[in-house]
């Protein structure tokens, strides 16, 4: 009998080992699944934060002296916002010169906005010419 009970508790004792093996392969496969979902949540919620890292500018405007030119670009997060403005600002006065066969001229630029959080904003004043 004292035989029988031993036999009986070493099988039990097995089997709670393979369950305990089974239950800790699937709490594996649950924690990694979780990671995966927290993971695609966390991308879609910094999407928008990722998006505001671009740059804005506003259209061309003449300043009213001939021949000169005026835009604003912003650019929000992150701390280069302020370079990604001031590409902005550079781009779009070359995209309004080369619509016009001429290359854009810097007369002045100025900046603002140094802080890693704050919107930087850059205004230029530019000239078009013709390329040479």
């Amino acid at each position: 009998m004292v035989v029988h009970r031993i036999v009986q508790v070493q099988a039990f004792s097995f089997e709670v080992a393979v369950k305990t093996f089974a239950m800790n392969q699937v709490l594996s496969g649950l924690n990694d699944l979780i990671r995966q979902r927290v993971t695609v949540v966390a991308l879609f919620t910094l999407m928008p934060l990722m998006m505001q890292a671009c740059a804005s500018s506003s259209p061309v405007v003449p300043t009213g002296d001939a021949g000169r030119f005026t835009l604003h670009a912003s650019a929000a997060g992150g701390n280069v916002a302020w370079a990604r403005s001031h590409k902005a600002v550079m781009q779009s006065a070359s995209d309004f010169c080369a619509q016009r066969g001429e290359v854009p001229s810097v007369v002045s630029e100025s900046s603002k906005g140094v802080r890693a959080l704050e919107t930087h904003e850059a205004e230029l004043t530019f000239e078009c010419h013709p390329r040479f």
